[in-house]
C-alpha cells in the first residue's frame, strides 16, 4: 500500500517550484508578493526579479493598468476571472535578457481572489497559462475560412428563369434591358466563349464552302 507523502515544508518547495507554469501572487495595489512555478523555459521567462516590484514599475503605464484593473475586478466580484493578453519579455523590465521564448506571446490567466488575511492588502493568485500556439492555430483557421468565404461569394452562378428572345435569343436583364445573350452569361459566371459554327448553318451561310466533311 502507498503511503500517503508527509507534505513537510521542505517537500512543498520543491513541489511550488517544480510547476511548470507561473503562479503569481498579486496584490490590490499591483505588487508582485511572490512568485511560484514557471520553470518551462519554452514558455515562460523566470518572473523572480519582479518579486516585490510594482507592476507600474516594470511596465507602461497603459499596460499595468490594464492588468491591476483585472486584479481588482477578481477581489470585488470574489470570482475566478478568465483574461486573455498578449505580453513579450520587452514588455517587462528586467526580462529583456532572459532565456524563454522570443517575441509576442498570447497568454490565458486564471485570476482568483485570495480570503481576505488580517494586516495585509487583498491578493489574487494570477495563474498564466501560455496559449501562443494555440492563438496562431485559431487565427490561422479563422483565415482560412475568409478566404473560403471570399472565394464561394465570388462564384457566379446561373440559376431560375432567364427570360430569351424566341428570335434574336437576347436575354432580359433585371433593369428591363435586353443584352447579348454571351455578354449575359460571361457576366454571371465565369465562362469564356469561343466563337465558331455548327454544320446547319456551315451549310446555311457558306453553301460554297466545305467546312464539314459529309458522312456517308
Amino acid at each position: 500500500m502507498m503511503l500517503p507523502l508527509n507534505l513537510n515544508e521542505n517537500f512543498l518547495k520543491a513541489l511550488l517550484v517544480a510547476i511548470p507554469e507561473p503562479f503569481f501572487i498579486i496584490d490590490e495595489n499591483g505588487y508582485y508578493v511572490q512568485i511560484i512555478g514557471g520553470i518551462n523555459r519554452k514558455k515562460y521567462h523566470d518572473g523572480q526579479h519582479l518579486i516585490g516590484k510594482r507592476m507600474h514599475d516594470v511596465m507602461d503605464t497603459g499596460l499595468a493598468d490594464q492588468f491591476l484593473t483585472q486584479v481588482k475586478k477578481a477581489i470585488r466580484s470574489g470570482q475566478v476571472l478568465n483574461y486573455v493578453y498578449e505580453l513579450s519579455a520587452k514588455d517587462i523590465k528586467g526580462s529583456e535578457g532572459l532565456a524563454g521564448p522570443e517575441g509576442k506571446l498570447w497568454f490565458e490567466a486564471n485570476i482568483s481572489p485570495i480570503k481576505k488575511i488580517e494586516g495585509r492588502p487583498r491578493m489574487v493568485v494570477w495563474i498564466a497559462f501560455n496559449i501562443t500556439e494555440l492563438k496562431k492555430a485559431i487565427l490561422e483557421k479563422n483565415s482560412s475560412i475568409s478566404q473560403l468565404q471570399k472565394a464561394i461569394s465570388e462564384i457566379k452562378t446561373l440559376r431560375g428563369i432567364i427570360p430569351i428572345c424566341s428570335y434574336c435569343k437576347k436575354i432580359r436583364t433585371d433593369d428591363k434591358s435586353w443584352q447579348l445573350i454571351e455578354a449575359y452569361i460571361r457576366e454571371h459566371s465565369d465562362a469564356e466563349f469561343s466563337h465558331g459554327i455548327c454544320p446547319e448553318c456551315a451549310k446555311k451561310f457558306y453553301p460554297d464552302i466545305e467546312i464539314y466533311e459529309e458522312k456517308e
